[in-house]
């Protein structure tokens, strides 16, 4: 087991909530952001890596938001091979 954590914010919430936790994998760390609530903004942190910034907008519905330092595709998912490119 690896430690990931996440940094949440609800529009209700004064500051952003941390929340470190365990998983097998990023698969598995995703997972476990599925269990958050509608509207909150997550992101999702493999040690210093940013693996990604969403909002949850409904049950197994999220909003990918851009990140200021996007991360290769095979950084994160060595299976993968070849990394991916931002257009634009």
């Amino acid at each position: 087991m690896r430690a990931f954590h996440m940094i949440l914010l609800a529009d209700s919430a004064a500051a952003p909530r941390r929340v470190d936790f365990f998983a097998e994998s990023h698969d598995h760390a995703f997972q476990v952001a599925r269990n958050e609530t509608n509207g909150i903004v997550v992101e999702l942190w493999d040690d210093e890596a940013l693996l990604a910034r969403m909002t949850k907008s409904g049950d197994n519905l999220w909003k990918l938001h851009a990140s200021e330092s996007p991360v290769a595709a095979n950084q994160i998912f060595p299976s993968v091979g070849e990394p991916v490119h931002r257009i634009g």
